[in-house]
């Protein structure tokens, strides 16, 4: 493993470090300008941040209702949608090949 190489992690694979956000000093530093970032823009995104890929500043109110995007919830309901037409194709499909058959 090479030292240079930023490492962040969730501690909670592991009892000594549940609950803590670990890392290696190239990680941490990166970690510490990110924050920077997102504390003055509103977030940050970069791949100098080992398993993560950004830091957000949210506000106060979203931790007391914490709730999705309405874009994630439209893209949700989209996917859904679809899923259920393409198990409306199967179920149409097999019926067919079921009455071909018999």
């Amino acid at each position: 493993m090479n030292a240079e190489e930023p490492k962040l992690k969730d501690g909670a694979e592991w009892v000594d470090h549940e609950d803590c956000l670990i890392g290696n000093e190239k990680g941490l530093e990166n970690l510490k300008k990110a924050c920077e970032v997102a504390l003055k823009d509103g977030e940050y995104f970069g791949n100098d941040l080992g398993d993560y890929v950004g830091v957000k500043k949210l506000n106060n109110s979203w931790f007391k209702d914490p709730q999705d995007s309405k874009e994630t919830k439209f893209g949700n309901a989209v996917l859904a949608v679809v899923l259920v037409l393409l198990l409306i194709l199967i179920v149409i499909g097999a019926t067919t090949v079921f009455r071909w058959v018999f």
